[in-house]
Parts: C-alpha cells; sequence; structure tokens
C-alpha cells in the first residue's frame, strides 16, 4: 500500500509542478513522512481544463482524490482562489480574467469521500450564461479553483490542490463568403478586403497582422490572402503571404502558405493548411525577422533587412485577379507589437479591443452588408470590394461587393 501511495502522489506532485513551473522528487525520502493526501484528480494530467460556454451557460466536473484509502470519512470544499489564476497567467504568459462569481455555481454540499474509499463522486460545476458586456469585452474568463478538506484532517497536496477551469465562449457567428459571387458573376466579382487605416501610411519597427481563415479547397497557386504595401511597386515595403505547392515534398496541392517580406526570395511553410477547417494565421514582425505562424506554431521565419517597414495599403485577397475561390476570414487583428506564440494560441477567438498595440480588430461577425467595422473605436472601418486588380496599390475597382454572401454559423460551413 506504501509503494501505491508514493506512486499517486508522485503523479499529483507532477500536475502541480505544471501550475509551479517546479517539478519535485518523488522517492520515498522527499515525501518524508507523509501518509496520505488529498489532491484534485484531473491535476494528475494538467494544470487546467476547457469548458465551452453556450449561450445557456456550461458545466463541468472535477473530483476529489486520496493518496490511499482513508480510515475515517472525510469532507472537501472547492472554493474559488484568485490567487491561482495570478499565478497561472505569470507563468503561463496567459491575460485570463476571473469569471465574476454571478456567472458560476460550485457544489453548495461538501464533497464526501467515505471511510475505506479513494474517491468522492465527481462534483459538478455549473457555468452560468454569459452577459452581453462580457461577451462584448474580448475577454476570456477563467474560475480558479482551491480544494479545501473540512472535515477529517487530511492535508492537501500543495499545488495539486488548485485547478484552473478555462471558459470557452460559443456562439452562433456569421461570417462573410468572400468569392462567392464569382461562380454566377465571373471576374468581375471577385473580392478584395481593404482594412483602411486611417493614420496610413504607418512606419512599424513591430507588427503583427492575424486572423482566422476557412478554405473548402485548394487549387491555384499564387492565391495571395493577405498583403501590406507602400505603393513604391518594389519589396522594400511589401509583405504578402500566398498560396503554393510545397517546396520540400513532394506535395503539389497549392496549400503550402509562402511567406515574401522586404527581400527576396519568399519563404514557404514547413506545415501545409487544412481544408474544411478554421485555422489562425498570423505573420509577426519584431524588428529582426518575420515569421509565419499556423495555429500558434512557427511554420518559417526570415531575416529582416532592416528593423522598420512602412506599409501604405492594408488588405486582405490583395491579389484578387488569382484568387477564384472562395474563402472566409474572421477576427482579423493588426498590432503595432509583435505578438508572442503563446499570445497568438490563447487568444484566438477573441481579445480585449482596448489591448496595447491593437491598431485595428475586425470581427467580420456583422452578417449582413459588406464592411466591418473596427472594435478598436479607432474607426478604421474595413471594406469588400469587387475588383479583379492584379496588385495591392492598383486602385481598380467595380465599387462596394454589394451581393457578398455570409453564412449564418461559423461552425457550420
Amino acid at each position: 500500500m506504501k509503494n501505491m501511495l508514493n506512486i499517486c502522489i508522485c503523479r499529483a506532485l507532477f500536475a502541480g509542478a505544471l501550475l509551479t513551473g517546479l517539478v519535485t522528487g518523488c522517492d520515498n525520502a522527499d515525501l518524508g513522512a507523509l501518509d496520505n493526501a488529498a489532491y484534485i484528480k484531473e491535476a494528475q494530467k494538467a494544470s487546467s481544463t476547457t469548458v465551452k460556454v453556450e449561450d445557456d451557460g456550461g458545466k463541468t466536473s472535477l473530483t476529489v482524490r486520496l493518496g490511499g484509502k482513508g480510515d475515517t470519512e472525510t469532507a472537501f470544499r472547492f472554493e474559488m482562489n484568485p490567487d491561482v489564476l495570478e499565478r497561472y497567467n505569470a507563468l503561463n504568459g496567459t491575460s485570463y480574467v476571473q469569471l465574476p462569481e454571478t456567472c458560476f455555481e460550485l457544489p453548495a454540499d461538501p464533497v464526501i469521500v467515505p471511510a475505506g474509499e479513494v474517491a468522492a463522486a465527481p462534483a459538478q460545476i455549473d457555468i452560468l450564461p454569459f452577459s452581453e458586456e462580457m461577451d462584448d469585452s474580448g475577454s476570456v474568463y477563467a474560475l480558479p479553483v482551491t480544494l479545501r478538506c473540512v472535515s477529517g484532517g487530511m492535508k492537501m497536496l500543495g499545488d495539486a490542490s488548485d485547478f484552473l477551469i478555462v471558459c470557452e465562449r460559443k456562439k452562433i457567428i456569421p461570417v462573410p463568403i468572400f468569392n462567392s459571387e464569382y461562380r454566377t458573376g465571373g471576374s468581375s466579382k471577385l473580392n478584395r478586403v481593404m482594412l483602411n487605416m486611417k493614420d496610413a501610411p504607418i512606419t512599424f519597427n513591430a507588427y503583427t497582422i492575424e486572423f482566422k481563415m476557412y478554405k473548402e479547397e485548394f487549387t491555384a497557386r499564387n492565391y495571395m490572402i493577405v498583403g501590406f504595401d507602400n505603393g513604391e511597386g518594389n519589396i522594400n515595403n511589401r509583405m504578402w503571404v500566398r498560396f503554393e505547392a510545397s517546396s520540400t515534398t513532394s506535395d503539389v496541392v497549392n496549400r503550402w502558405m509562402q511567406m515574401n517580406t522586404m527581400a527576396q526570395p519568399g519563404q514557404t511553410a514547413v506545415t501545409p493548411c487544412e481544408a474544411k477547417k478554421w485555422q489562425h494565421v498570423a505573420i509577426v514582425f519584431d524588428g529582426s525577422a518575420t515569421s509565419l505562424y499556423l495555429d500558434g506554431e512557427q511554420v518559417v521565419q526570415k531575416s529582416a533587412p532592416r528593423n522598420t517597414v512602412t506599409f501604405k495599403y492594408f488588405a486582405l485577397l490583395p491579389q484578387p485577379s488569382y484568387c477564384n475561390t472562395t474563402i472566409s476570414f474572421s477576427e482579423v487583428r493588426l498590432w503595432n507589437v509583435a505578438r508572442t506564440s503563446t499570445q497568438l494560441k490563447n487568444n484566438v477567438n477573441n481579445v480585449d479591443p482596448k489591448s496595447e498595440g491593437l491598431l485595428g480588430y475586425w470581427k467580420m461577425n456583422e452578417g449582413h452588408g459588406y464592411t466591418f467595422e473596427d472594435a478598436t473605436g479607432n474607426g478604421n472601418t474595413a471594406e469588400c470590394e469587387y475588383s479583379r486588380a492584379g496588385d495591392l496599390w492598383d486602385p481598380q475597382s467595380y465599387g462596394p461587393a454589394t451581393g457578398l454572401e455570409w453564412a449564418p454559423d461559423m461552425d457550420n460551413m
């Protein structure tokens, strides 16, 4: 029984180490005189979990477990503990916001581990519906909990008695379907989306452009999805990303992003994109290099010949003459800071519109029309137009895309 107890406690200690950033030795000497202790079972594998919060709320559960069978009945409570969230954010580079007390319900009655047992029944935790203000905030909310013994005198197993519940808000969100009219209207119905930055031209010593992208299929090459330019006609102050075939494998499907910026040649990602799946794309310039990210992972990096770059034009689908298949975008953001991989991963679905360094934020969730409001309040309204221009700075346009189609729910494309 002693050896089995040590194994259970070691696993819990390791899970707690994920929260503290420390891994402690697990031999008998380290355990000392500890004969039994309580911890959160889910903390054996991770320091947090994610629960989807629908319009009517969400549910999850946590389980109290002992290192070994107890001689007497023990009782516990789960309590909110802001220190757990503060520590988690500091160690993981996240910026989760504490879930308001009016938005969750912890078990009202004590959680009981009967005498002779090693675990209690799973305890349900309810996440209540979010307010409209919470939905509009762009914050990612989390519920930090700590396990407390209220009777039976059981010791707690350090940070393995702490846990974080991250709330992923799930809503029905409409998204535009660009180039949807090409099937019936031909090349005069191709789309270009101009991100109209009022302060352009803008000189950056760091920038990030990020967005979610959905593509039904990958066919034509040279399909440019995003581009910035200063209108000089050369690559010195230019950036674009397009789809090509792989440059390092035998894959000839045009699903590999190629990044071009400031100097030739372009460089192709080491990971392909996937059809019929929402993916997150980011281009990050930090003054010394430009990196391309796919779902928060760096897939290519290119050294920069200088530490600043100036852009006058900002667009999605900047070269529409090559883009005749449909594509959708959501959560488009332009920053004057270099976002980290952790920040990209943790804010895929939303971000605080008042975040430092956020110049433009186009959620693209209007559900109708051809303009996209800037959620920052900076007034940088984006517009979808009909165009078959061969270059971003080409003023050729057939006017606003009044027939732009929308999908009513991005999760059901």
